[in-house]
């Protein structure tokens, strides 16, 4: 899988695989399929012997804590539920689907994440997780940053897969309650004196929001979103461990709906200015880690830590040997205006850090009225439907992709690449059309960043009402960019 425009591209990433490499992702989409029934096991057998798999074995923890006490805002299908009552079966297909995986070289430990797993999710929630992790992103550059950050291991790609894909639908429960709910929901119950653990969450949670203790603006040198963290606004004890969870998360699914190919990675830039050992807190710490090491592999740049106090030296001696030696690598430490400078232009450096931008952080209250397309229920389920139709046609063509290469028909491989290809575009499109109905708005919507139709502005200008003529006579000039739309002047 290499383009004529590869060049720019890293070795490894979506557009420059290298043969192994290529046949690696067809590994793991395989073992995917497989879970999410959308193969037959035999398909697994051959695809096995044919490959000769030696995957290396390793221990890894298990899949996630238990599944927290929020709950869902999305009711599954009757059918799904059917199936899921229906456990007739399922004994006898789990019994052979952990022997096909024994077979495929995955280690005790291994075998024992998966049965957790099975316990935990049913085929359905497979395909729909796969589907909704991905978003609008092209999935196979959502599978290659799990094999990345497993050394190109099969077996340990998809156990760090399966574990994300349980957090974010049985845990954080990303797409069925977090971004839901979203910022709205927060501003409307943080005074609900019914319940006053919601009231504190949704208190602790839009608080951060509009100090800006995290915010996404602009980019860095290298075109990657920077969602910058001002550490003097974190107080222990302001707001609960969940409360503080849920909006890093907020942050990160903020970040990634501006990330644009070829862009693959976003910067994270921790402001350390005015840091005591008052701001410290390490749990919040380890919950990041695990975000840019499990839940969101391969999604930090660089991690640029700004004028740290001398005091912090003894933090990050603590910290240090918790990170994986990949992200310490990706981490600098900066104190000056030019030490920023290598990494973001200074016309692009907002002044708070020293730079030319002419810009600060404003937190634009939630209207009422602002997530009223998602009451449209019947608009919404049809997009769904549209969804889970496109994702079966592009599990189906994936299924396809790996047996062709397998035979090793150029002729037939480019075909079906092309019909996957065309598909996944397809549910790029669907997504933009579906996040109005399943994403409350954010602050990035009520300032522009994040316009109608997956138009992403990075530097908007204030929003101010115009005459009628020239709203008429306004003529924009885009580009196309990848699998997303980005404005670029208005004339």
């Amino acid at each position: 899988m290499v383009n004529p425009s590869s060049s720019s591209i890293p070795p490894g990433f979506w557009g420059n695989l290298s043969p192994i490499q290529e046949n690696r992702l067809q590994q793991l989409w395989t073992l995917l399929l497989h879970l999410a029934e959308a193969s037959s096991l035999g398909a697994l057998e051959q695809f096995v012997r044919v490959n000769s798999l030696e995957p290396v074995r390793s221990s890894l923890s298990s899949l996630s804590r238990p599944p927290s006490r929020r709950n869902s805002l999305f009711v599954r299908t009757d059918s799904v539920l059917s199936r899921k009552n229906n456990r007739t079966s399922t004994p006898v297909y789990h019994t052979r689907l952990l022997q096909t995986f024994r077979d495929v070289g995955l280690s005790g430990a291994q075998i024992r994440n998966v049965r957790r797993f099975l316990a935990q999710m049913s085929p359905e929630d497979v395909r729909f997780g796969i589907l909704t992790a991905a978003k609008h992103e092209h999935p196979d550059i959502y599978f290659l940053r799990f094999l990345r950050v497993s050394k190109w291991d099969v077996n340990q790609a998809l156990i760090h897969l399966l574990n994300a894909i349980v957090w974010r639908l049985k845990e954080m429960q990303v797409d069925n309650v977090l971004l839901p709910r979203g910022e709205l929901y927060a501003a409307e119950h943080e005074r609900d004196l019914t319940n006053p653990y919601r009231a504190d969450e949704a208190r602790g949670f839009i608080n951060q929001a509009r100090m800006g203790k995290g915010f996404v603006h602009g980019v860095d040198r290298q075109n990657r979103p920077i969602a910058v963290v001002r550490i003097r606004l974190h107080r222990p004890g302001d707001q609960s461990e969940e409360a503080l969870e849920q909006f890093i998360t907020h942050i990160v699914e903020s970040a990634r709906l501006l990330v644009l190919p070829p862009v693959e990675t976003a910067t994270v830039l921790f402001d350390m200015t005015g840091f005591s050992m008052a701001n410290m807190e390490y749990a919040p710490v380890k919950f990041i880690i695990r975000c840019f090491e499990t839940y969101y592999p391969e999604c930090l740049g660089v991690l640029l830590i700004h004028n740290a106090p001398k005091v912090f030296a003894g933090v990050w001696r603590i910290i240090k040997p918790w990170m994986d030696p990949r992200i310490v690598e990706r981490t600098h430490f900066t104190r000056t205006t030019a030490d920023l400078e290598k990494f973001i232009d200074r016309n692009q450096l907002i002044a708070e850090l020293g730079g030319n931008e002419d810009w600060e952080y404003e937190y634009i209250e939630p209207h009422p009225d602002e997530n009223q397309a998602m009451h449209d229920t019947a608009t919404r389920d049809s997009l769904l439907a549209e969804r889970q139709s496109l994702g079966e046609e592009f599990l189906s063509a994936t299924s396809r992709w790996a047996s062709a290469a397998q035979a090793g028909n150029p002729t037939e491989l480019n075909e079906i690449y092309e019909q996957r290809e065309d598909i996944i575009e397809q549910i790029r499109v669907n997504y933009w059309d579906l996040d109005p109905y399943v994403r409350a708005r954010n602050n990035l919507d009520r300032t522009g960043v994040i316009q109608d139709g997956a138009w992403i502005e990075m530097y908007p200008e204030p929003r101010t009402p115009l005459p009628a003529q020239i709203q008429t006579a306004k003529i924009l000039q885009v580009a196309q960019v990848g699998r997303a739309q980005v404005k670029l002047v208005d004339l």
